[in-house]
């Protein structure tokens, strides 16, 4: 159905705007000036990535899904040149394994039906036993139920079990499904929330915090970033108890609307360079690319803004992890039927921060009576002074048992009064009428530029305003 959404949307687009370009009303087209981009690629294997991990010494493990169900191990990343790298096949026949973590040494990938610890007898790393650490939760043969992602903290592991297809059918889920569970080394589990559609993927994120994303469906209006919380309700019914009618939908830390910003959510990564440390990115399958969100705390909970990172990637973004080497390796996949971006299927790509300076939004901090745009370099003198050059909208989402979800109360917002700091980085847009629980979309002028010359690499962020500080 989202496959023939997006069909029935690329068929009636509406003429674009003169000034409407890459980053400026539809998606980027190229890598982040910031980023050196690098191509992993070996004769005869399919990068479809499902799971990446590194190994203590640097080493990448790469989980892919392919009917082998294959597990490799990658040597020699540093040097950016795939002839230097070496390739090894360590493991076969898992039946989609969409999730790694590797834990003082050892591996364990998440399969359809299982946790699978990979363990190797004689030293030659060729995989001998593949023990079942848990196979309890459940699980039926749909295509679409999932497990999705891997990731240990604390002595225990967690991931995202998804919801199968069939939505409109008279049985219920199984009650596992549509949850983060979390499962200890003994293989006892236990759900953490509830609610979920297609979690495609979990993080460690600002904080030490556990972050996931969610894709848009029924009950679910659009795309979320959501902070993983003990006992949330993320919004989808299919399933839930007439006891639990009104229970009411815990916001998301930031929704990724449908279209305009993601389709396909994937796994969370926390960055940790120059101006953009301590924010966070995530991939898409379908949207492509890879998005950045910047959180904070307001009244004891996260929201935050996401703005479009990157794109220029060889395939939609399934998976991302910072290496010891301090880049990130990016695993795509694609399938027929419209799950992909252009019609890509697979791709195993290496960003490395460069220090080069990309004039763009850094952050949106609301206030208390509106919001603070942060810029990575100084507005030129003559820039931003005007409150035209600050488009402001903001609706609501409202569930609905129909796939998506309408903008309720959508408005253009005025900026009443622009207050920028001396050191121009930094500008404070007054704004009458925010509401709570609302989400707001900015479109900065496409011709502002930076005092060195530079323009703005891209000209959109979405705030989700749960709280108003």
């Amino acid at each position: 159905k989202k496959a023939q959404s997006i069909q029935k949307q690329e068929k009636t687009k509406p003429i674009q705007a003169a000034h409407t370009r890459p980053g400026f009303g539809i998606a980027l087209e190229g890598v982040h000036p910031s980023f050196d981009l690098t191509t992993i690629e070996f004769p005869g294997i399919e990068f479809k990535v499902g799971g990446l991990a590194f190994l203590p010494d640097g080493r990448l493990v790469v989980a892919t899904w392919t009917p082998h169900g294959s597990v490799y191990i990658l040597e020699g990343l540093d040097s950016g040149d795939s002839s230097k790298m070496k390739i090894k096949l360590i493991a076969q026949g898992l039946a989609e394994p969409l999730g790694l973590a590797v834990v003082e040494g050892d591996i364990f990938v998440l399969q359809k039906q299982e946790l699978t610890q990979l363990i190797d007898h004689n030293g030659d790393e060729i995989i001998d036993e593949y023990k079942a650490i848990c196979n309890g939760f459940g699980v039926s043969a749909d295509f679409h139920e999932f497990a999705f992602g891997l990731m240990y903290k604390d002595d225990h592991f967690y991931a995202n079990l998804s919801l199968p297809l069939r939505l409109m059918t008279t049985e219920n889920p199984h009650p596992d499904r549509g949850k983060t569970i979390k499962i200890a080394t003994d293989g006892s589990f236990e759900w953490i929330n509830h609610g979920l559609r297609e979690p495609n993927g979990i993080g460690i994120g600002v904080d030490d915090q556990l972050f996931i994303t969610d894709n848009q469906g029924q009950w679910l209006p659009a795309n979320k970033f959501i902070h993983i919380r003990k006992g949330d309700f993320h919004g989808m019914r299919w399933g839930l108890p007439d006891s639990l009618a009104d229970l009411k939908m815990v916001p998301p830390a930031v929704w990724l609307p449908e279209d305009e910003i993601a389709n396909s959510p994937s796994e969370p990564s926390l960055m940790r360079d120059g101006p953009y440390s301590n924010q966070m990115i995530f991939g898409d399958v379908s949207h492509g690319g890879i998005k950045r969100v910047f959180l904070e705390k307001i009244n004891g909970t996260y929201q935050g803004v996401v703005f479009r990172f990157t794109q220029g990637l060889k395939a939609g973004i399934n998976r991302i992890r910072r290496g010891p080497d301090g880049a990130y390796y990016a695993g795509g996949v694609g399938m027929a039927g419209g799950w992909g971006w252009k019609n890509t299927k697979q791709g195993l790509q290496r960003l490395k921060y460069n220090k080069n300076t990309t004039f763009e939004m850094l952050a949106i901090r609301s206030t208390p009576e509106g919001f603070e745009i942060e810029f990575t370099e100084a507005l030129a003198s003559n820039q931003g002074n005007q409150p035209s050059d600050y488009g402001v909208k903001q609706w609501w989402y409202l569930p609905t048992a129909a796939y998506g979800g309408p903008k309720k109360d959508l408005k253009q917002m005025t900026v009443k009064e622009i207050i920028i700091s001396p050191d121009r980085t930094r500008v404070l847009l007054v704004i009458p009428g925010l509401k709570k629980e609302h989400l707001i979309k900015f479109d900065l002028n496409h011709e502002l530029q930076s005092a060195s010359g530079q323009n703005l690499w891209s000209s959109e962020a979405w705030y989700t305003l749960n709280n108003i500080p």
